[in-house]
């Protein structure tokens, strides 16, 4: 038997299972940690069909990112949620605090956004692990469908993670000044004046975020175990999924296209990081190959 073999019913179960289990995850978090919760907002029918939308996304691309893992166990529930918290949570924390002026989030707020998205993420990783029936090791060995392509030699390996952190840098901002910049900056530029400013410093946050993006994607090609050609493509897509699925929510600090906007761009800006990790990652074995 394949163990690759998709089966369409326990495929839409095991996707609607995952979404339940996003969505549990999160109401379960959030009731626990309500009389902590210094965010209010309102809830109603648009509220929870958004939140159903969201669980919608989040669980299914996980499911998708894990259920042809050679992966099981332990091991796939580590690197998962290593993969998990990084992309979803980790490198948002960052562009949070570092953009706080927007915001203007105390103590209080970034702590209860680390640790109320962690504790989610306990919950949520090792259910669609259960879902996907990917605790065990499965009876007949899954193929490895990636391969090897990382530079053997470690000055080789960091040498190409440097270009690809400044590679991070043209990708973000690609992406955001076709796709968000014509519809926030006028937003962005009455709450600070001095918007211009920010060109001193955020080439060098965005340089260590590519760095620390360019090792998720590393994890996140070998946890899917897809074929080197797309895997780049579809790890974006999944990281940039668990990264902007939160923007569907509404939100007090930020209007709706605002968030919708942003949405798309980090779609865009992970799927092309995602292309260039592999590329340029692989480049070396490729032309020795072609040259043999």
């Amino acid at each position: 038997m394949n163990e690759l073999a998709f089966h369409p019913i326990r495929g839409v179960a095991r996707f609607l299972l995952a979404t339940l289990a996003s969505f549990v995850s999160s109401l379960l978090v959030n009731m626990i940690l309500a009389s902590l919760n210094p965010f209010q907002g309102e809830t109603g029918q648009a509220f929870m069909r958004l939140f159903l939308g969201s669980s919608m996304l989040t669980g299914g691309m996980l499911l998708f990112l894990i259920q042809d893992s050679r992966l099981h166990g332990g091991r796939l529930l580590g690197w998962t949620l290593l993969a998990y918290i990084g992309s979803a949570q980790l490198l948002g924390h960052v562009e949070t605090i570092a953009f706080n002026f927007l915001f203007n989030f105390g103590p209080r707020e970034i702590v209860f956004l680390v640790i109320s998205q962690a504790l989610t993420a306990l919950i949520f990783v090792p259910l669609v692990i259960t879902v996907s029936g990917k605790w065990r090791e499965p009876s007949t060995p899954i193929e490895d469908r990636t391969g090897e392509y990382l530079p053997k030699k470690l000055p080789s390996f960091l040498l190409r993670l440097g270009i690809l952190a400044v590679l991070w840098y043209f990708c973000y901002m690609l992406a955001g000044f076709f796709i968000a910049d014509p519809i926030t900056h006028d937003y962005y530029a009455a709450k600070l004046p001095n918007l211009e400013s920010i060109n001193s410093w955020l080439p060098i946050l965005q340089f260590f975020r590519g760095i620390a993006w360019t090792l998720l994607f590393i994890l996140g090609i070998r946890i899917m175990n897809r074929p080197l050609r797309e895997s780049g493509l579809l790890v974006g897509l999944a990281y940039g999924v668990f990264h902007a699925a939160g923007l569907l929510m509404p939100s007090p600090f930020m209007p709706p296209e605002m968030r919708l906007s942003h949405f798309p761009e980090i779609i865009v800006s992970l799927v092309l990081q995602g292309i260039l990790v592999v590329s340029v990652m692989s480049f070396r074995k490729k032309t020795a190959v072609a040259a043999a």
